[in-house]
């Protein structure tokens, strides 16, 4: 990268995060090329960034670290942006009448649940806020799993959730993500994991609502590879290394205009 050997270290720093944000990974021979610095170097870049929280260091570089470990209550979540709402909407609108729909439990899945008008529709959730929305309206029929209560996802869950998934069959599935990186889909916990995991197995049509914020993150249980899912609505194109994997797995990517 032309020039950019004379960027301060503070500046350099905030440059390789800006390129995580886009390709999730950084070498430490990709560092000393963009930048025009030594090996010693970069690897002291990928040490400072890594000892600020900034990146995970790993073998012969860096990626972007998982999720923050402060997480929002719920009551901070509920309040829907236009980004949700849009992806809401254009999921929703992927609905059929006489759909057999399973929705997850993700505050971006309640905008899909909320905008879907397609009836009848046959509806199978594990969210509170999912069956509030869908249980009063017209052409719905609704059916709520059972299960351990999650007080901070204000779902159903645990093996009654799972058992009881396994006793229906659905055309489409509107799955929540906690983050994506090129490899997939992973999750905080493996009881969340093996949740989506019995929702999945029983959706002929896994379709994944996701912000920009799920991007080019990563828990440590892994989900699903991008061949299990078949639609990603998001409100802004992936970045380039989870974009070319999603397009080698021949999922439709669907990008919700907030406007």
């Amino acid at each position: 990268m032309s020039g950019d050997e004379t960027l301060s270290q503070s500046a350099r720093l905030d440059a390789i995060c800006a390129y995580l944000g886009q390709h999730y990974r950084i070498g430490i021979e990709e560092i000393c090329t963009l930048f025009g610095v030594t090996r010693d170097t970069a690897r002291r870049d990928v040490v400072r960034l890594d000892a600020d929280g900034r990146v995970l260091r790993v073998r012969g570089g860096a990626v972007l670290p998982p999720q923050g470990r402060q997480i929002e209550q719920y009551a901070a979540r509920t309040g829907a942006s236009a980004a949700k709402r849009a992806i809401g909407q254009a999921a929703g609108a992927l609905l059929r009448g006489g759909d057999r729909v399973l929705f997850d439990t993700s505050t971006t899945v309640l905008e899909a649940a909320r905008a879907a008008t397609a009836k009848p529709l046959n509806v199978v959730t594990n969210s509170i806020d999912v069956a509030e929305a869908l249980g009063q309206r017209d052409g719905v029929e609704l059916h709520v799993l059972g299960g351990r209560f999650n007080a901070w996802q204000r779902s159903l869950e645990g093996a009654q959730a799972r058992a009881a998934i396994a006793q229906f069959q659905f055309d489409k599935l509107v799955l929540g993500a906690c983050a994506i990186d090129p490899l997939g889909l992973t999750c905080p916990s493996d009881d969340e994991a093996a949740l989506k995991q019995a929702m999945m197995r029983q959706a002929s049509q896994v379709i994944v609502v996701a912000d920009v914020s799920k991007f080019s993150k990563a828990f440590l249980h892994r989900l699903c590879t991008f061949d299990a899912i078949d639609v990603l609505v998001a409100d802004q194109p992936p970045p380039a290394a989870i974009a070319a994997a999603l397009a080698e797995a021949g999922v439709q990517v669907i990008v919700a205009s907030g406007d």
